[in-house]
């Protein structure tokens, strides 16, 4: 998908630093810290409010947190079923198979990269799982954060499409969709 210079240094760095979860501000420069974060491929430590929204951490050079699907996606050889199988395996998750038609499900379901807690909820039950759980595991993952929009804009947005609003990981809803 991604075949230029920024891009190659940055998987690099992800395959050398999916283990320790941090890649060091050594390391970067600020072409990788804007891929990294328009990619949703690893984030500022430092956030605004203490927020674990992805739109509310402080974009510059320092130390980047890989998210823990991204982490297992670059030890799983990027197969991102593989990943969400390990992964809510790893969490004690039973039926891992539901998860992976979850994953998908919200994928396509989203709007643009969004979607709205009451539809990846909806997409919980038809699976027998609770939502609420779901959400919170799906964060913890990475796959999902909460949208912390601009005033207006996010109210707009959610009037729209629900709320509360969920932005879905973007280089994971690619991995999905060419799949």
């Amino acid at each position: 998908m991604f075949e230029d210079e920024v891009a190659q240094r940055a998987f690099s760095l992800l395959e050398r630093y999916a283990d320790s979860g941090i890649i060091p501000k050594e390391e970067l420069d600020e072409e990788l810290v804007l891929f990294f974060d328009s990619e949703k491929l690893a984030f500022p430590v430092s956030s605004s409010r203490d927020s674990l929204s992805w739109g509310t951490r402080l974009i510059g050079v320092q130390d980047l947190e890989i998210p823990y699907i991204i982490r297992v996606l670059f030890k799983s050889g990027c197969d991102w079923q593989v990943a969400v199988r390990e992964y809510f395996t790893a969490i004690g998750e039973e039926r891992v198979e539901d998860f992976v038609e979850i994953a998908r499900e919200i994928v396509k379901r989203r709007h643009k990269f969004l979607i709205s807690g009451d539809e990846i909820v909806e997409i919980c039950e038809r699976y027998g799982r609770d939502g609420g759980v779901v959400i919170a595991e799906l964060k913890g993952a990475g796959i999902i954060s909460p949208y912390a929009g601009c005033g207006r804009a996010a109210s707009k947005l959610e009037k729209i499409y629900g709320s509360p609003l969920y932005e879905v990981n973007r280089f994971f809803a690619r991995l999905v969709e060419a799949t």
